[in-house]
């Protein structure tokens, strides 16, 4: 935690001194066009070759003096735009200021004339208040406008910076909206599994069938255990995946015992894709129960996973009864493939395919289709 503040107090600073860099950087790149254009004026005047470096270093020291009165303006304008007081208050209280520091600027920039003398001896030597009141009478009104620009600037650089922050915190919104949409999602198929699991060993114990009952308990514990730990991630590897489902299976093995098949071909570099938390299950749970369990013949589930160039395609199939005609996954009620297409649009977009067919002799196959990424971590949700 201390290296944590240490670290953004570091960063505050560096950038701290590039505002400051740049400040001054302004000040003078503008010093130094205005001592060029004073120092080739005077060269057209028979005998005032002046020492350009004196010119530039008096213009330097000028206007360096509105470097250290800017970030006095920019203060009084952000006092200004934090108070509710409408622009009529706003103005009342830019215009004395507006008035005394370019009052300020011109008594500086005299002092600083008589103290370098750029000119040498063609240098005013008359006292500082008759100086002040001629250069106050040419210069104040420029500096009055240098005022209203550098607030001007100072505004559009402040709103800037905050519509970067209200941008920035809309999309961090958005993405924490889209995060809990997505636990949301994840954590419906916690009850919806384990309410149909614990179903069906309520029916073992029903019908006097104690030891596959008890199987199906020590099953179901190790189910919960997996999928707790797994509780917090969005994304898992296909291998982790398929282990999931793996005990999934294994108590469905006992209910159906010999009426069930499993087969799995996913070829060697689709195992460590990331594929969402919990996608098998329901795919696999909705195959058995539309494709096994309405039919008194053994049946068989296929699980199949490849990689296609950037995408990954991974099929979920039985052999049962198949489709009936004119059906639509979009008119589908269950909650199991609700919640998978769902979860893939909000994880992937444009870029995920979801699709429920019938086979090519029977049954049915649901597959999809996402971008191939290897190793942990989570898409950015939208």
């Amino acid at each position: 935690m201390r290296a944590e503040t240490i670290d953004v107090n570091a960063a505050r600073a560096r950038v701290d001194w590039l505002k400051w860099g740049a400040l001054f950087g302004f000040w003078a790149l503008f010093s130094f066009l205005n001592a060029n254009q004073v120092y080739f004026e005077m060269l057209h005047k028979p005998g005032m070759h002046h020492s350009w470096w004196r010119i530039v270093f008096w213009q330097l020291a000028v206007w360096w003096v509105w470097g250290c009165l800017t970030p006095i303006v920019l203060k009084v304008g952000r006092r200004v735009t934090g108070a509710n007081g409408g622009w009529l208050r706003g103005l009342l209280i830019h215009l004395p200021f507006s008035l005394l520091l370019p009052a300020a600027h011109v008594a500086a920039s005299v002092y600083i004339r008589m103290v370098i003398q750029p000119f040498d001896v063609w240098s005013d030597t008359r006292p500082f208040l008759d100086q002040y009141g001629g250069e106050l009478r040419s210069l104040f009104l420029f500096d009055f406008f240098v005022y209203w620009a550098v607030l001007g600037v100072g505004y559009a650089f402040d709103y800037r910076e905050r519509y970067r922050e209200r941008e920035s915190a809309a999309s961090e919104l958005k993405a924490q909206l889209a995060q809990a949409r997505l636990e949301a999602l994840k954590v419906q198929l916690h009850p919806h599994f384990l309410f149909n699991t614990l179903h069906a060993i309520s029916g073992l114990v029903r019908g006097g069938e104690r030891q596959p009952a008890v199987n199906m308990i020590a099953g179901l514990s190790d189910l919960l255990r997996r999928a707790l730990d797994s509780a917090d991630e969005q994304e898992v590897s296909l291998r982790e995946e398929l282990k999931f489902v793996e005990l999934y299976l294994d108590i469905q093995l006992v209910r159906f015992s010999d009426r069930l098949t499993v087969r799995t071909d996913v070829a060697p570099e689709a195992l460590d894709a990331l594929v969402p938390n919990m996608i098998l299950q329901p795919l696999v749970e909705n195959a058995i129960r539309h494709g096994v369990s309405p039919v008194e013949s053994p049946g068989t589930i296929a699980i199949s996973a490849y990689r296609a160039g950037r995408a990954l395609h991974v099929e979920v199939s039985d052999d049962g009864p198949g489709l009936q005609s004119g059906w639509r996954v979009e008119e589908c009620g269950g909650i199991g493939l609700a919640n998978t297409i769902e979860r893939l649009k909000r994880l992937y977009g444009a870029e995920q395919r979801f699709e429920l067919r019938n086979g090519a002799g029977c049954g049915v196959t649901a597959v999809f289709v996402i971008p191939f990424r290897e190793g942990r971590g989570a898409v950015e949700a939208g």
